[in-house]
């Protein structure tokens, strides 16, 4: 039995960003602790390549992909009855309601290897099966077309029930880096193993998953067939975010400890259902000490460098950087504009943005330069920029505020508690750059400008920066938090057993 099984969604080992960098710095830096990890993503072949190294304490390494499930007959197993669909189709009218006390039911029908009686064969191709979709059909909208609801039925329910089949390592602790797909492992885990379940949201999943819902194309729309609008709004869009909202719940439930990074968080997750008393913030930290001491790489004659760090995603808003960037080009002449981040996430996007900064006449100013070493290259920055539409506690501005520079920020997650403060004292420090609104590159354009301008201001807010992330957001504090948090449970639990 390893001390902790990391359950990880979408991200570390094989997506670069601030959670998996959270993760890796978490392995690493407890090399007493062993880990084994559960990785889960859409399909095998988008896991191109690995942007990490695994360490050696991490002694277990599985992958589960949700759409490489194979609907095959199993053999050994009883014959499923009237019962066994039964809980099926309560299982499922639940969950449409937020209820979840029938997921044990659920988990030992379909899920545990040794109590199952209902594969996925069952589900998709039987009668039995087919009846449960009916009788769910002209119980929530007989209104909207069967074969669209059929097909939405299969894409939601099959993945998630195929889910239930993973085989889980043993281990002391259950830590999970959000709920969604990998809160339902942890839960797994913990009812399996009776081990504790600690959470660890950075963004908060269910507010993310609703924001991307609501702008998909690939997610069916009935509205725009329609000639008039049906009263509850769009019944497929809807269907998705319950099923989202359901593995929220489910995870803060059954969760011991439920950690974010602000308190802005905090609340979002007491409003979808996060018991209050289980709920504690534990921020980000960052190397102070060598990030602090890093040399500035430049003179007064060199152009100003403005930076943009993150991945080339839609989330990040790269687009309203580059036509900020055109404005301040304009503006001020001697400028370089670099986006630093991976460009292979999301190539088509990545691509529209190399062609608008063609299209805004300040191609050859702007240098999109790949996943690189940041540290690097804030020696070379006047300030940093993050255009993104949504954060939770960027590392990339604790990063930028232990090197002393100023930064330019969305009023999103806690970006400007960052930059502001987020205690009285924590305020009575200053400004450590501006916070400007979403989607507003002429907002984002005036507040780089103005500190490009002034260097007293610059250098004043790179000061701030630097006794605010030497004071409260430390890397070494961080990691000592997780290793009570480990220690406590994990002895507490050997010792019961």
């Amino acid at each position: 039995m390893n001390d902790v099984c990391l359950l990880l969604e979408g991200t570390y080992p094989y997506v670069a960003g601030g959670v998996s960098t959270w993760v890796y710095d978490l392995i690493k830096r407890l090399p007493d602790k062993t880990f084994s990890i559960v990785y889960l993503g859409a399909h095998r072949q988008a896991a191109k390549k690995m942007h990490y190294e695994i360490p050696s304490n991490v002694v277990d390494f599985r992958e589960n992909y949700l759409f490489d499930y194979f609907v095959e007959k199993e053999k050994g197993n009883a014959k499923p009855g009237k019962h066994d669909y039964r809980i099926i189709e309560e299982f499922l009218v639940a969950m449409r309601q937020g209820d979840t006390s029938h997921f044990n039911d659920l988990l030992r029908t379909v899920g545990d290897r040794a109590t199952r009686s209902i594969d996925l064969y069952d589900l998709a191709h039987s009668r039995q099966g087919w009846e449960i979709v009916e009788k769910l059909y002209l119980r929530e909208d007989p209104e909207v077309s069967f074969i669209d609801y059929f097909w939405t039925w299969r894409f939601l329910y099959l993945p998630f029930f195929s889910l239930l089949r993973t085989d889980i390592p043993p281990s002391s602790v259950y830590h999970c880096a959000s709920t969604g797909y990998a809160g339902v492992l942890g839960v797994m885990g913990k009812l399996r193993y009776k081990r504790p379940l600690i959470l660890t949201e950075h963004g908060i999943y269910t507010r993310e998953r609703k924001m991307e819902i609501s702008r998909a194309d690939w997610i069916y729309s009935d509205a725009v067939d329609q000639l008039k609008v049906r009263e509850g709004g769009d019944f497929f869009k809807q269907w998705w975010i319950d099923v989202f909202s359901f593995f929220s719940r489910l995870a803060y439930l059954h969760a011991d400890e439920i950690i974010t990074l602000y308190d802005g968080n905090r609340k979002i997750q007491i409003e979808e259902g996060a018991p209050a008393v289980k709920t504690k913030i534990m921020p980000n930290g960052v190397e102070f000490n060598q990030l602090s001491s890093l040399t500035r790489q430049k003179s007064e004659t060199d152009p100003w460098m403005v930076g943009f760090a993150g991945r080339v995603v839609p989330i990040k808003d790269v687009k309203t950087f580059i036509v900020a960037c055109r404005r301040i080009y304009e503006e001020l002449k001697n400028v370089r504009f670099l986006i630093m981040g991976p460009t292979d996430e999301d190539e088509e996007y990545y691509h529209e943005c190399v062609l608008l900064a063609q299209m805004e006449s300040i191609g050859d100013a702007v240098i999109f330069t790949g996943k690189i070493d940041l540290k690097e290259y804030y020696p070379k920055l006047d300030v940093l920029v993050l255009t993104s539409i949504s954060e939770a506690q960027p590392i990339v501005i604790l990063e930028a505020g232990a090197c002393g520079l100023p930064v330019v920020a969305t009023n999103v997650g806690a970006c400007a508690e960052l930059l502001y403060g987020g205690s009285p004292d924590d305020r009575l420090l200053g400004a450590s750059g501006v916070i400007t609104p979403i989607c507003n590159p002429e907002a984002t354009a005036q507040a780089v400008i103005r500190i490009l301008r002034d260097r007293a201001l610059s250098k004043q807010m790179g000061e701030i920066g630097k006794k605010r992330i030497g004071r409260y957001y430390q890397m070494d504090d961080m990691i000592a938090n997780y290793q009570k948090l480990y220690t406590q449970y994990g002895v507490k639990m050997l010792w019961l057993a």
